[in-house]
């Protein structure tokens, strides 16, 4: 007996076994229970929805010898000669290569002729919207007021070529197309028929792949066990389908998530060596992501997560839990334009580097709404709220490594280190205890890195040691400043030297080309000086990260 396809052997015989369309089949089956039955029927919607399937149920119910009945029998002769295509009385026809005028005559002429043996005579046109412009008028009169024992029984994947003389004298059902939980459910017991072994995460995978149409969902899992037999695996899906493995979605998310960019781009050596297509692991890492938005969003026991497997939402929920929706929305729109320029590029692979890479620098972006209530506290005089350290911080203070290294190169080789360890502040990484003017004061910058306000006049200073007392030189208009916060810098020097020290305030000789401009100078130190002590302009530095360059004059 020669192989019979899965689409074919398990085509849904009752309007019950119709997947995904409920709202069709409980208004048909309400209508040939209260005898409603109209004469024309107009099925539209995507491929593999159901449409066709649906007409020959329709027919069923009609012509059983119980009928016209909702649930049709399946065993009386009608039914059997409906099911394979043989019955008299119940004609399919395909529009495509049956469009012609005379032959919608020849359809007419035979309207007028009594069924065979069944209830009624009935035609079943499918892909309608291919008939000519002169068959649809031929159609008309006969489609309007058919003899009492014709029906007239219309499928079409294109709804809107159809004239709307035809529309208007049919009833119109729209199959919309088959949620993938439908189609997995449908798949599973499929499976279960065919004694196949397969994942919960396989058959979801197909359903994904197959876009709303069970017909496709049957001929991708047709495929998968021509390969794998009676024992499908979850890499065997990835192989035959051309799907990316979910491993590589979970890295990549992963990768992003924790700001390692070195790992996203050799993430895409991997999809190079592996040969996958740029462009149909942008689209699945959309999917991805918005799975991962979903289970941020919505609560458990939501319909909304109905899709994913237990053991998937296991593996999300971490990366649920370190984004945010704003991080997830502002990546779902990178990646949706990167779907759309992977369709022109001259280089796939460059292309999708950039935008995996410009989504790991927006997680470094500080949500707007925080930054609004930063600036709303500084417009009224408060402090700005500090700022919970990011998982994947941006510019922060030197690590430890980092500040033992400025300590040793601007402190003298044989300057003795303390042994005496530094504090630490809040977030802050305190370097190694150094001594000598110039290790001090470098190790007081790298301290200060988190505060601009303070840092800015250390630039360019220079420390003297003198027993327990650090004298800083530092530019005349910042003497004043550096002052007002000696408490800071003390601080800054205890931390930096890993010892109490007494800080002092000395103001940096000119320089000969200072001197020279001195008036126009002056007075621009005074300005900024002035600017820098402003409680406002202190957080505003703090807050951006910034320093002060200009200032201008306000003249009445």
């Amino acid at each position: 007996m020669p192989y019979l396809v899965l689409a074919r052997k398990w085509r849904p015989k009752t309007f019950d076994e119709v997947v995904g369309q409920a709202t069709v089949t409980r208004t048909l089956r309400n209508a040939l229970a209260s005898g409603r039955i109209g004469h024309a029927f107009l099925l539209s919607g995507a491929r593999g929805v159901g449409k066709t399937t649906t007409a020959r149920i329709l027919a069923k119910a009609l012509n059983c010898v119980k009928g016209p009945t909702a649930d049709p029998c399946g065993e009386c002769d009608s039914c059997r000669e409906i099911a394979a295509g043989t019955s008299l009385d119940v004609q399919e026809i395909d529009g495509a290569t049956n469009n012609s005028v005379d032959q919608i005559r020849e359809l007419r002429e035979s309207a007028r002729y009594n069924p065979a043996r069944d209830r009624f005579r009935i035609w079943i046109i499918d892909e309608v919207h291919m008939l000519s412009t002169g068959a649809f008028n031929a159609l008309l009169k006969t489609l309007e007021e058919p003899p009492p024992r014709v029906k007239f029984i219309f499928a079409t994947t294109e709804y809107h070529k159809l004239p709307d003389t035809i529309l208007s004298r049919c009833q119109q059902y729209d199959f919309r197309m088959i949620p993938a939980r439908d189609i997995q459910a449908h798949l599973r017991a499929v499976a279960q028929g065919e004694k196949i072994k397969v994942s919960d995460e396989a058959l979801a995978r197909i359903a994904r792949a197959a876009e709303g149409s069970a017909r496709d969902a049957l001929s991708l899992f047709d495929q998968v066990l021509s390969f794998s037999g009676e024992e499908v695996r979850d890499e065997d899906i990835s192989a035959l389908l051309g799907l990316i493995d979910r491993e590589l979605l979970l890295a990549a998310s992963r990768s992003v998530a924790a700001g390692d960019a070195l790992g996203l781009l050799e993430l895409v050596e991997r999809l190079s060596d592996y040969g996958a297509d740029h462009r149909n692991f942008a689209r699945e890492l959309i999917l991805h992501f918005r799975e991962i938005l979903l289970l941020k969003a919505a609560p458990d026991g939501s319909a909304l997560l109905a899709s994913l497997v237990p053991e998937e939402r296991e593996r999300l929920r971490p990366l649920a839990e370190a984004y945010s929706e704003e991080d997830l929305l502002r990546i779902l729109e990178v990646l949706t334009q990167l779907e759309t320029d992977l369709r022109w590029a001259q280089d796939p692979r460059v292309t999708l580097e950039l935008a995996l890479l410009k989504m790991v620098q927006m997680r470094r972006l500080v949500p707007f709404a925080e930054l609004v209530e930063r600036v709303e506290r500084l417009a009224a005089g408060g402090p700005a709220p500090r700022a919970a350290a990011p998982s994947v911080p941006g510019p922060v203070a030197p690590s430890r490594s980092a500040a033992r290294s400025l300590a040793s190169v601007a402190a003298p080789a044989s300057a003795p280190a303390s042994s005496a360890p530094a504090s630490s502040a809040p977030g802050v990484e305190p370097a190694s205890p150094a001594d000598g003017a110039a290790g001090i004061l470098a190790a007081m910058i790298g301290l200060a890195a988190t505060r601009p306000s303070l840092a800015q006049p250390l630039r360019g200073a220079h420390a003297r040691l003198d027993g327990e007392t650090l004298t800083l030189d530092v530019a005349a208009h910042f003497a004043t400043l550096v002052s007002e916060h000696t408490d800071d810098y003390r601080e800054l020097a205890r931390k930096a030297a890993g010892r109490p020290l007494k800080v002092q305030v000395g103001v940096a000789p000119a320089t000969e080309a200072e001197a020279a401009s001195a008036p126009a100078e002056a007075k621009k130190r005074r300005l900024m000086e002035e600017a820098a002590r402003e409680p406002a302009v202190q957080e505003a530095l703090d807050l951006f990260g910034g320093k002060v360059v200009e200032v201008r004059e306000n003249k009445p």
